[in-house]
């Protein structure tokens, strides 16, 4: 019996909701498997827009309803405003799932066995998540690759990205959901030899590391409160704390987060003239977030003191947290359109932040989750860095998320990753993506670690995304009927 309209949507929407646990800060990977074959199971039954739209609700409205955070304790939004605009940009990148249903539904027809139409889904899904993080400066958050560290997926990553791990997640749920539909044992094959060969190449997985150019590494996490940072009353104890707390003698390279100085780079000697020398005399470089000037505006950068060498700009701006889309419309509408930090241009500064043996591919925010920019940052680098500011989401999973994202990148490039933030989740990545210290949220501390450098360059580094393409094709190809043969 066909289930009702509401019931199914009812379905979807769970299945969807059920998708989040198999991100940080759950963990719980197999629920992704079964969402996605939930959603495969009820495009190919029910097929059309509104079961993927439904289901897009479900993970989207669980998985990053924490955005409306920023807009409540930082932006002077009133709850039904937040609800309003979050809602809003759900039901946006519920599109996306919508559209990959759709575009199954109007070429179905030509794959006639389950397992085809299992293998459009996973195509279908697959461009779908691409072009989310892609258009109008895309969101390429709880992308399904990213549930894959620690899971039997693992070894994938290095060879075919996040992109190409989710095809394979996807290719795996279609399996067994084709075994079940058809009730065949055949089609299981399919995820027995996926699952298998990740846990093979996991094995051999063996990044190229040089531990004799380690050196030491700390990171500050000097927990500043969103409401204080950019109050010019507070900036005199803000620099002290950090200058009197977070500038250890004993380590090589010290890293503030992001926008760790609340001043303009033209300030930095005025009001720290001491501090140049201070590195210089310990043989210490020191890495911090500061705002930069570019053409009469702010940038969001990294510079660095003492012996080391280079700056960078952030490229990737959040929509209005650094700046306002459509300005002469929303700007001062509400008082959410005019928070701080929110007129950042993007710089034109794109270099490798230097320490002796150490070259760090310098990242802001969000940045980690772009992994064409990324993989184009770390070409140079044998570490990657990452610098953040999560005290806009106070303590919901949104920053868990972020982590885990950092952990994707470090395991497509086999390099080391290091992240420092204001107030969590500070952390030592290596070259497999697996966390070797970290420190909780809310906890002002000095996290310091021996990071290995590393010259990984992974299948991936190599091809990026076109091994998926490549793949795609292929599972298309062979899957389709043959026209000439077969009727309608």
């Amino acid at each position: 019996m066909d289930l009702t309209n509401l019931f199914k949507y009812i379905i979807a929407l769970i299945a969807g909701a059920l998708g989040t646990l198999a991100f940080a800060p759950f963990n719980f990977w197999w629920f992704g498997s079964v969402s996605i074959a939930v959603w495969m199971w009820l495009s190919i039954k029910y097929s059309g827009f509104f079961v993927g739209f439904i289901y897009g609700l479900g993970l989207f409205g669980t998985g990053i309803s924490w955005i409306s955070i920023s807009m409540t304790e930082h932006g002077g939004a009133s709850i039904p405003l937040a609800l309003t605009m979050t809602t809003a940009f759900v039901a946006g990148l519920a599109v996306f799932p919508g559209i990959a249903s759709l575009c199954y539904t109007n070429w179905h027809r030509r794959w006639s066995t389950t397992l085809g139409r299992v293998c459009l889904l996973t195509s279908c899904w697959v461009t779908m998540e691409a072009l989310r993080s892609w258009i109008l400066t895309g969101f390429p958050w709880l992308l399904l690759g990213y549930s894959a560290i620690e899971t039997p997926f693992e070894g994938y990553i290095s060879w075919v990205g996040v992109f190409g791990t989710t095809a394979l997640i996807c290719l795996t749920s279609g399996g067994f959901l084709v075994g079940l539909m058809d009730r065949r044992i055949k089609p299981i094959l399919l995820p027995i030899i996926i699952l298998a060969g990740g846990m093979a190449l996991n094995q051999q997985f063996n990044p190229e590391e040089n531990p004799e150019n380690s050196l030491h590494v700390a990171l500050w996490q000097p927990v500043i409160p969103q409401a204080l940072k950019w109050k010019p009353e507070f900036r005199d104890q803000i620099v002290g704390g950090h200058v009197s707390q977070g500038l250890p003698s004993d380590v090589d390279v010290i890293i503030w987060p992001e926008t760790g100085l609340p001043l303009t780079e033209s300030r930095l000697n005025v009001t720290l003239p001491d501090l140049e020398s201070q590195l210089l005399l310990n043989k210490q470089t020191l890495i911090t977030g500061i705002l930069g000037q570019h053409q009469g505006r702010y940038t969001n950068s990294l510079i660095t003191l003492g012996v080391g060498t280079g700056s960078y700009d952030k490229t990737r701006l959040v929509p209005f947290g650094e700046y306002v889309p459509f300005e002469s419309i929303f700007r001062g509408l509400i008082a959410f359109f005019d928070l701080p930090m929110s007129t950042i241009i993007p710089g034109n500064r794109q270099q490798i932040l230097t320490h002796r043996y150490l070259k760090f591919a310098p990242l802001i925010c969000y940045e980690i989750a772009y992994t064409g920019q990324v993989r184009d940052m770390a070409r140079s680098a044998n570490v990657i860095l990452t610098v953040s500011n999560d005290t806009w989401f106070s303590d919901s999973i949104g920053p868990n998320q972020h982590l885990q994202i950092a952990q994707i990148r470090a395991r497509e490039l086999g390099k080391p990753v290091v992240r420092a933030t204001n107030d969590g989740l500070t952390a030592f990545i290596n070259a497999r993506g697996r966390i070797e210290k970290e420190l909780p949220r809310f906890k002002k501390a000095m996290l310091s670690h021996i990071v290995i450098p590393a010259t990984t360059v992974t299948p991936y580094a190599r091809a990026g995304e076109a091994p998926v393409v490549v793949l795609l094709l292929i599972i298309l190809t062979l899957t389709r009927r043959n026209e000439a043969f077969m009727p309608n």
